[in-house]
C-alpha cells in the first residue's frame, strides 16, 4: 500500500469512528448575526461506502437554511473522547480531521439505508417532511495528528474513484455472507477483535475500508473491522475475507 493511500485511508478510519462531528456554514438570515458569518453546530454523520460524509438534517435547522443558500460547508471529526476513571475526557494532542465540501441534498434509496445502519434511532423522524438526507462532497481535507503532524490532501485522493462496482454490489455481498459463511464471520471476529466470536455475528454492512458486523442480542455492540487494504469491487471484497478466512483458520 502507498503512503498516500494509507494516510487516505487511516483519515477514513478517522470519520468512521466519529460519532459526531462539527459541522461549519455561511450564515445567511440567521437572527443573530450578519450574513457571511461563520456559524458551527453538532451533527451525527454516517460514513458512505465509498467514504463520503452523510448528514441527516432539518429545514428548520439554521445549518440547513444556510445550506440551501450557499453549500459550502466543512466539518471537523475526532475520535471519540477517552474515558478515564469513567469520565469522558478531549485530549488536547488529539487528531482532528476537517473536510471541505458541498452539501448536496440526496434521497436515494442506498444513502438513506446507509445513513440508518450506522444511526437506526434516526429512522423515528427520518420520515418528517423536514428533514432531508445529504452528502458533502468532499474538495479537500486538512488533518492535525498534534504539534508539528498536518496533512493536505485534495477530495479525490481522500475519497477513492470507481467505488461503483462495490455500491451496487452491497446487498449481494452481506446477503450472501450471512446467508452462507456466518460461520467465517465467526472465525473472523475471534482471530481479529477480542469480542466473542460465538454472540452469532452477521454482516450488517460492507464498505472501502471494512465491515460492520452485529451480533444476535440487543445488548453486544455493533462491532467495525477494517481491511487491511481498501477494496473497491465485490471480487476484491471477496479476495480479502477469503485471505482474513485463511488467517484465521491457520
Amino acid at each position: 500500500m502507498s503512503e498516500s493511500t494509507a494516510s487516505a485511508t487511516s483519515l477514513r478510519h478517522l470519520m468512521r469512528a466519529a460519532t459526531h462531528a462539527t459541522l461549519a456554514t455561511i450564515a445567511i438570515g440567521h437572527k443573530q448575526v450578519t450574513d457571511g458569518w461563520p456559524v458551527t453546530s453538532m451533527v451525527v454523520p454516517a460514513i458512505y461506502i465509498d467514504g463520503t460524509p452523510l448528514l441527516l438534517i432539518s429545514e428548520l435547522a439554521d445549518h440547513t437554511r444556510h445550506i440551501l443558500a450557499d453549500n459550502r460547508v466543512s466539518l471537523l471529526f475526532t475520535p471519540p473522547p477517552t474515558l478515564a476513571d469513567g469520565a469522558a475526557m478531549i485530549e488536547t494532542d488529539t487528531a482532528r480531521l476537517t473536510v471541505f465540501g458541498r452539501a448536496v441534498r440526496d434521497d436515494a434509496p442506498a444513502i438513506r439505508a446507509c445513513y440508518l445502519r450506522a444511526n437506526p434511532d434516526a429512522a423515528q423522524y427520518a420520515g418528517f417532511a423536514d428533514f432531508g438526507f445529504y452528502r458533502v462532497s468532499v474538495n479537500a481535507a486538512y488533518w492535525v495528528g498534534g504539534f508539528g503532524k498536518q496533512r493536505r490532501l485534495s477530495g479525490d485522493k481522500l475519497i477513492p474513484a470507481n467505488i461503483t462496482p462495490l455500491i451496487d454490489g452491497h446487498d449481494g455481498i452481506v446477503a450472501h455472507m450471512n446467508a452462507d459463511h456466518a460461520d467465517a464471520l465467526s472465525g473472523i471476529v475471534g482471530h481479529f477483535t477480542t469480542a466473542d466470536p460465538s454472540a452469532g455475528w452477521q454482516m450488517q454492512s460492507i464498505d472501502c475500508d471494512g465491515m460492520v458486523l452485529t451480533a444476535n442480542s440487543v445488548d453486544v455492540a455493533p462491532l467495525r473491522i477494517d481491511f487491511p487494504a481498501p477494496v473497491r469491487t465485490p471480487d476484491e471484497a471477496r479476495e480479502i475475507l477469503v485471505k482474513m478466512c485463511k488467517i484465521w483458520r491457520a
